[in-house]
């Protein structure tokens, strides 16, 4: 198992062709695919009202917070990727948008550019990219968001995430992106729980798959 590397992650995304659209396996009668339906309930499940100021981890080209900014007072995305991070801004610019940011930051440095307390963040959303970070990694981050979000607040993570022993899926690892431990280092669910109810949240879980869930915490 390879170990955690921000840099070779970010080379990774910077370079990542459109290959996910033969990767994963669709899903019969919906069309989605596994990872698709992660992110869409993720993003219902954060219940975005006008008054929201939305930060999303892990942004990518910022599908989810272009999709927030129509609902959101304000959205801030971050990624470690900067290629990813100017189609972002782009696509925002042709949407005419004026009420989302797209920064440098990742889940243990969120704040590289922008001073994201400053901003009054109500809900944080993270899909399909924590998994990347180590189990201590992942605790000292989600301690570290918490600490971002203004109260009552909710964050919201979609993605792979054990609810079974994986080994007993290993024929389903393509349909969920995971690559068994190159880059991915998935946790029990019951570990993301635990770390965010010791962070002060109150949790409940939707499993979507034996391998991938959105867990929702509730801070008051």
């Amino acid at each position: 198992m390879s170990k955690y590397d921000k840099k070779r992650l970010a080379w990774l995304f910077d370079n990542m062709t459109d290959t996910k659209s033969t990767i994963g396996e669709q899903v019969a009668d919906s069309g989605e695919t596994i990872p698709q339906i992660a992110g869409r309930v993720a993003f219902e499940q954060l219940k975005l009202t006008g008054e929201d100021v939305l930060l999303d981890v892990g942004t990518g080209t910022g599908d989810k917070a272009i999709a927030a900014a129509h609902i959101c007072r304000q959205v801030i995305g971050i990624d470690i990727s900067k290629k990813s991070l100017e189609q972002a801004r782009i696509r925002a610019e042709l949407e005419n948008l004026n009420n989302v940011i797209f920064a440098y930051g990742a889940f243990e440095e969120p704040c590289v550019e922008l001073e994201l307390a400053l901003y009054g963040i109500t809900k944080i959303l993270a899909v399909y990219s924590l998994h990347h970070l180590p189990d201590q990694l992942k605790k000292e981050s989600l301690f570290t968001l918490s600490n971002l979000l203004h109260r009552p607040g909710r964050i919201v993570i979609g993605d792979i995430m054990f609810f079974e022993e994986p080994n007993k899926h290993i024929e389903k690892f393509n349909e969920v992106y995971y690559d068994g431990g190159d880059t991915d280092f998935p946790s029990r669910v019951e570990y993301l729980t635990e770390c965010l109810k010791q962070a002060g949240g109150t949790t409940r879980v939707e499993q979507i798959h034996p391998l991938v869930g959105v867990i929702i915490a509730d801070f008051v």
